[in-house]
């Protein structure tokens, strides 16, 4: 787990961070792209974050992009969501990017319920493999600009 306490662990911080600003802005990018391009209706939403979590196994930086999304005729949001982070560990690091809608009514392909479209994890990575993958990561989540069209948005 780092530790800034020397040298070395302030520049690994440093390169945490300043890898996971790039990446956040990267996605924020590709997915307000998608929020112009497509039509997710009246009082949509588009909600970028960096969130920093303590968890039991170690600290989590993970960045958010959560579209929500009123599906036609009903009062309750649905969220499509875009997400990669870093969580590091005694182990090492783990990576993990996700794309998952959670819907309250059926769209497109997707019935009610929760959906995992896309899912990498990868476990035991350094801090430079970890961040390197998560790059590759983020990578493929700006190469699927077809999620909206899945779920059923015309284009505007």
């Amino acid at each position: 787990m780092l530790n800034v306490t020397g040298a070395d662990d302030a520049a690994s911080m440093a390169l945490l961070l300043t890898t996971m600003h790039r990446l956040h802005r990267q996605l924020d990018d590709f997915t307000t792209q998608l929020y112009v391009a497509y039509d997710f209706g009246n009082e949509s939403g588009l909600v970028p974050a960096i969130v920093i979590e303590s968890h039991a196994a170690g600290p989590e930086l993970r960045t958010h992009h959560r579209f929500g999304f009123f599906a036609q005729g009903d009062s309750d949001v649905s969220e499509l969501r875009f997400s990669a982070g870093v969580t590091i560990t005694s182990a090492g690091c783990t990576v993990e990017a996700m794309v998952d809608v959670d819907l309250e009514r059926p769209l497109g392909e997707f019935g009610t319920d929760a959906h995992t479209l896309y899912l990498e994890r990868i476990d035991q990575l350094s801090l430079t493999d970890a961040l390197s993958r998560l790059e590759e990561q983020v990578t493929a989540l700006c190469a699927m600009g077809d999620v909206p069209n899945r779920l059923g948005f015309d284009t505007h």
